[in-house]
Parts: C-alpha cells; sequence; structure tokens
C-alpha cells in the first residue's frame, strides 16, 4: 500500500471534504475510525485498522489522532471545513515563529497581516525550513514572514501548538511580522 497516497487522501478527507467519501466530522474534527476504513475501501482494497495505526504513529508533522481509545480518528490541524473546530488548549508559543508564502501576497500581508484565507487558523512552523517547505508547495521563490509570536502572546493573541512544529493561532497584525532576510 502507498502510505505517502494514503496520507494524502486522509488528508483530503478529514481536512477538507468528508462528504466526497459520504462522510461528516464532528465538530472536535474527528470520525469513527470504522466508518473511514470503510470509505477508503474503495481506493486501499485490503486497509486496516492497523494501517491506520501505523500511519499515525509514525507521521512525522502529527497530521492526524485517534481519540477515544481509537474509535475515532481526526486531523489535527489544515481544516478547512466550516464548523469544525478540534478543542485545541492555548500554550505559550516559542518567541519566534514562521510562515511560508507566495511572492505575489507579500505586500497584502505586510499591510493586513496573516489571515487564515481559506483554512480555520493560520499556520506557523516553528523552524525557517519547514515554512519554505510549506511554501514551496505553492511557488518556487518562497518569501518567509518572520513572526513575533512572543510578543503577540503577551499582548493577547492566543496560539495553539497542534503537532511537534506546528502552531495555529486565528489571525496576526502585520505589527508582529517581517521578512526574514536570508
Amino acid at each position: 500500500m502507498n502510505k505517502t497516497k494514503l496520507s494524502k487522501t486522509i488528508s483530503y478527507i478529514l481536512r477538507h471534504h468528508p462528504e466526497d467519501f459520504d462522510l461528516k466530522l464532528k465538530p472536535d474534527a474527528s470520525v469513527e475510525t470504522d466508518e473511514l476504513l470503510q470509505a477508503l475501501k474503495d481506493k486501499f482494497n485490503n486497509i486496516t485498522k492497523n494501517d491506520l495505526i501505523q500511519l499515525v504513529k509514525n507521521d512525522a508533522k502529527g497530521r492526524f489522532s485517534f481519540l477515544e481509545d481509537r474509535k475515532r480518528i481526526r486531523a489535527n490541524y489544515g481544516h478547512s471545513i466550516e464548523g469544525v473546530n478540534p478543542d485545541y488548549q492555548a500554550v505559550k508559543p516559542p518567541e519566534i515563529l514562521y510562515h511560508g508564502t507566495r511572492p505575489e501576497v507579500k505586500e497584502k500581508i505586510m499591510i493586513a497581516g496573516l489571515k487564515p484565507m481559506g483554512r480555520n487558523y493560520v499556520h506557523l512552523s516553528v523552524g525557517v525550513k519547514e515554512a519554505k517547505k510549506v511554501a514551496f508547495r505553492r511557488t518556487s521563490q518562497p518569501v518567509i514572514f518572520k513572526i513575533e509570536a512572543l510578543r503577540a502572546f503577551h499582548a493577547g493573541q492566543n496560539f495553539y501548538k497542534t503537532a511537534e512544529d506546528i502552531y495555529l493561532t486565528d489571525q496576526l497584525f502585520a505589527d508582529y511580522l517581517s521578512l526574514l532576510n536570508e
């Protein structure tokens, strides 16, 4: 079984379009694990619950997690589905976080700040390398913003840690952003 294809398919379902697989997520962004398995059978004939367990366990980015003793599964971040809001706990972020994007939106972001756009949250990375990797998905010339996350946090901005190197926030005003010059 192609693990990359499985991961991308599950991301598509749990982050963006569960309805394409006749699934409906709970408000906490989860779905019954057995229902997801059944929905995946057409695309992945021999898929088992153990395949999902291994995918969750071995995913370095922490994209997915189980709930209720593996009875339910969810994507930890990246949702664009309205009404889905995992129960994230606000945390104190590191002093600096990073956000990678396309050059054509650089000026707009410098004025208006970062907004979630088609997602439910703005995604921020702990390191420059990860921010570049994210940006390279949409452009060959990434623009990296340096975020004064701790300063924003002290001013009342909430941050949520959803994976080892990923933080989310609702939006960020331009006052907390600067371009990273390498």
